[in-house]
């Protein structure tokens, strides 16, 4: 199989996850660097308009959404699983919750205390994403959302008392959606004090971060791209076929995330179901590629 390539940069929350879980499962992965910042130009000939990190490649198939990473790694390696059997619904339930929620009332106050190191332009950037990310609205969320933040860590405490991992023994997705908006706190030593004042939380995050920085190799962007450009895509036959809001596989689209990121991604879907959509995307500098969405949280719209 080709290399596991994942495009991130260090402070990402999102592809914290991913670290996470290519860690747990004993992957090895290259390495792929990529601005924080648009614009990206060795990222998008790999994914069109879409810009929100991480993006993991395999050959010329690329996996957008830490959703759709983690279930194709999943996949790829069963064992061990982090969709436990009897528990895979609810493990996604806590993942969305973490994903979108936990982080919401996290970053804001973290990025009130990280702004004086952050670099220029930063968030003029991300308001660029969605209003909501702009600098006026973040500073002026941070004191409410911090409170609901400290709720929300109590809760993560107190699950965490007489179990290791939030459903039990072992380490899932659950774990991983909850750990990087809970590691993104040590960015603020005032913040992060809230967490070593929870000691079931403390001890679960240092628990997860024992499973070191992974397997993981260096890789220069324009390695990756041309990885790609001489890779087909191969994650496109079979599936469950399923109607998905009147499209069928031929038909034209863009495809953009609901929340913030208004960037689209256009091509021919290739194949659709309950679960994710794959469009193929053709690039003069990489040539056909193989794009995954999750269903959940995209718009997907006719060309």
């Amino acid at each position: 199989m080709a290399e596991i390539i994942l495009h991130h940069y260090p402070l990402s929350l999102f592809a914290e996850k991913i670290r996470r879980i290519l860690a747990y499962k004993k992957i090895a992965w290259r390495s792929v660097e990529q601005p924080m910042m648009a614009p990206k130009p060795e990222l998008t000939p790999l994914t069109g308009g879409y810009r929100r990190i991480p993006v993991l490649q395999i050959g010329a198939d690329v996996y957008c959404d830490t959703a759709c990473i983690a279930r194709r790694l999943e996949q790829l390696w069963p064992e061990p699983a982090c969709f436990p059997p009897g528990q895979a619904g609810l493990a996604a339930l806590i993942e969305d919750w973490a994903d979108h929620r936990l982080m919401s009332q996290i970053v804001p106050p973290v990025v009130v205390d990280l702004f004086p190191a952050l670099p220029p332009g930063i968030l003029a950037d991300r308001a660029a994403m969605s209003p909501a990310l702009s600098k006026e609205a973040l500073f002026a969320a941070a004191p409410h959302v911090l409170s609901q933040a400290l709720l929300s860590l109590d809760r993560l405490d107190g699950q965490l008392r007489d179990r290791p991992f939030l459903l039990g023994d072992a380490f899932s997705i659950a774990d991983a959606a909850c750990f990087h908006p809970v590691w993104f706190m040590k960015q603020s030593a005032r913040l992060f004090a809230a967490v070593e004042a929870r000691p079931a939380l403390a001890a679960w995050l240092a628990r997860i971060e024992a499973f070191g920085p992974g397997d993981a190799r260096p890789m220069s962007a324009a390695e990756a791209l041309a990885i790609a450009r001489a890779s087909e895509p191969a994650d496109v036959a079979g599936g469950e076929t399923a109607a998905g809001e009147g499209l069928r596989p031929g038909d034209a689209v863009a495809i953009a995330a609901d929340d913030y990121g208004p960037e689209e991604s256009r091509g021919v879907v290739a194949r659709i179901s309950a679960a994710e959509v794959t469009i193929l995307r053709h690039d003069p500098e990489v040539g056909e590629i193989a794009l995954h969405f999750p269903r959940a949280g995209y718009r997907i719209k006719e060309r």
